[in-house]
C-alpha cells in the first residue's frame, strides 16, 4: 500500500471519541460493583473538570485496587456496537483494569499535541507490563495518531508477547498508520513469534510484493531447517506471489496436513493467474473440499492456534 493510499485512508477515519468513552464506561459499570462504580465516576469527573497529570498517573495505577482484575465480558450487541464505533478494534481478551485505563487516557482533557505526547511519554516511562498493554491497546482511540507511529514501532520491537500482542493483534492502528517497511517487519516478527495472524487487522488489505518475497524466504529457511511452518503465513501473499510461489504452493500441498493443503488452495485462489488456475485444477479434490466446507483463512488460523499453542 502506497503512502498516498495510507494518507487517504487515514483522512477518512472517523473516531467519535466521546461515543467511545461513553461506551467503555457503560461496559465497565455493567461489570463492577457499586463502590467501584462510585470511585470510577468520581475520578472521571475530576479528569474532565480540572485535569491534572498527577491525577491521571494516580488513577492509572490505582485501577486494579478499586475495580478488580476480572476479564471484560461483552454481549453480542456490544460487540456489534463496537464495530460501528471503531472499525478493526476488538476487546477480545481485555480485562476490566485494562479497559478502565484506556478509558482514563481517552477521558483526560489534553491541552495540545505537545502536552499530550509529554504526558504519554511520562506514563510509558513508569508503566509496568499490564499498564503497557493498556497503553498500546489504546493507540487507535487516542488523539494525534500520526504522532504515535514511533511509539507503536517501539511496542512492535519488544520481545514480551503480551505487549507485542497489544500493538499487533485486534488493533487497527498498525494497518492504518504504519508504512510498508514497518508493516512488513511487523508481520514477519509475528510469524517468528508464532502469533495468530488471523487477529491482525488488515492483513490482506496491506499485502504487497516485498512482503510476499519475505514470507517465501522465511518459509524456505524453515523448510531447510526441518522446522514446521504455520499455514497462516501464506495469507498475506495476496495477489503478489514471488517467482517461487508455485513451487512453494506445491510443497505446501504435499504436506500431509489438511490446513496446510487448504492454505495452498486459498493462496492460489488469491493470485488469479493462469498458473494459479492450473495449480487449482491439478489439486481439484482438495479445492473441492475447501469450497464445500467454506474454509476460510480465519478457520485455518483458529484451528492451527488451538493445536500449536
Amino acid at each position: 500500500m502506497s503512502e498516498s493510499v495510507i494518507s487517504l485512508m487515514n483522512s477518512e477515519l472517523q473516531v467519535n471519541t466521546e461515543a467511545l468513552t461513553e461506551f467503555l464506561k457503560e461496559l465497565l459499570i455493567r461489570q463492577i460493583d457499586e463502590p467501584a462504580e462510585k470511585w470510577l465516576l468520581e475520578k472521571l469527573a475530576g479528569l474532565n473538570q480540572q485535569p491534572q497529570p498527577r491525577d491521571l498517573f494516580l488513577m492509572f495505577s490505582a485501577v486494579p485496587r478499586f475495580l478488580g482484575k476480572n476479564k471484560l465480558n461483552l454481549t453480542i450487541e456490544e460487540i456489534n456496537r463496537l464495530k460501528e464505533l471503531r472499525k478493526g478494534l476488538s476487546l477480545e481478551g481485555w480485562t476490566v483494569p485494562q479497559t478502565a485505563r484506556v478509558l482514563t487516557l481517552c477521558s483526560f482533557q489534553y491541552k495540545d499535541a505537545s502536552s499530550f505526547l509529554q504526558l504519554l511519554d511520562q506514563i510509558f516511562s513508569i508503566a509496568e507490563v499490564a499498564e503497557m498493554v493498556a497503553l498500546y491497546s489504546a493507540l487507535p482511540l487516542l488523539p494525534y495518531p500520526d504522532m504515535l507511529k514511533t511509539r507503536a514501532a517501539e511496542g512492535i520491537r519488544t520481545n514480551m508477547s503480551v505487549v507485542f500482542d497489544a500493538v499487533v493483534l485486534n488493533n487497527p492502528f498498525p494497518c492504518e498508520y504504519l508504512d510498508e517497511a514497518a508493516w512488513n517487519q511487523m508481520v514477519l516478527k509475528a510469524l517468528f513469534m508464532e502469533r495468530p495472524l488471523y487477529k491482525i487487522y488488515g492483513l490482506e488489505q496491506r499485502s504487497n510484493e516485498q512482503l510476499s518475497k519475505m514470507i517465501s524466504n522465511f518459509a524456505h529457511e524453515r523448510w531447510v531447517a526441518g522446522r514446521p511452518t504455520s499455514p497462516e503465513m501464506w495469507r498475506p501473499i495476496g495477489k503478489y506471489g514471488p517467482d517461487s510461489i508455485y513451487e512453494d504452493l506445491e510443497k505446501l500441498a504435499a504436506i500431509d496436513h489438511p490446513d496446510q493443503q487448504a492454505a495452498a488452495i486459498l493462496a492460489a485462489g488469491s493470485l488469479n493467474t493462469k498458473e494459479a488456475k492450473s495449480f487449482l485444477k491439478s489439486h481439484a479434490l482438495v479445492a473441492a473440499e475447501v469450497s464445500e466446507n467454506n474454509t476460510t483463512w480465519d478457520d485455518i488460523g483458529i484451528r492451527w492456534g488451538a493445536h500449536h499453542n
